[in-house]
């Protein structure tokens, strides 16, 4: 299971999503995320209203906190591939306001190469054709 920035984020924080990422979490076999992903939930996570911290902080919460559920930090197979599924995945559901941003295309191509399914609640990734949890 890849998982996404929002999972992450939702997760460290506490948010009212939290319980339910947490249990799909549990039953995934070997989830991971990307430096990507990462990089998003570092820069959501060192906000005031969040940790309200330095870019460096937040990303030491992010790796400990990944490395202590064994959630692999890893780079796609195919970069190729997973560059042409993020301009396809683009394409159909547009980039900007109202449709996906430049980090959702790329969650979903991640997800998509590996065929794996994605960690998240954001209703515009789930209305693509990628398989979302939960």
């Amino acid at each position: 299971m890849y998982v996404d920035a929002c999972a992450i984020v939702s997760l460290i924080a506490d948010e009212d999503s939290a319980s339910a990422y947490a249990r799909a979490l549990a039953g995934a076999a070997a989830p991971w995320t990307s430096p990507l992903a990462a990089w998003e939930a570092t820069i959501v996570l060192s906000r005031p209203g969040q940790l309200d911290c330095s870019f460096r902080k937040a990303e030491r919460v992010v790796v400990e906190w990944l490395e202590e559920r064994n959630i692999a930090l890893s780079q796609p197979q195919r970069p190729r591939e997973v560059l042409a599924l993020a301009v396809a995945v683009a394409e159909k559901h547009g980039v900007g306001k109202r449709a996906l941003s430049n980090f959702d295309c790329f969650h979903y191509a991640y997800a998509k190469s590996a065929d794996t399914p994605i960690l998240t609640l954001d209703r515009l990734l789930r209305a693509t054709d990628s398989k979302t949890l939960p």
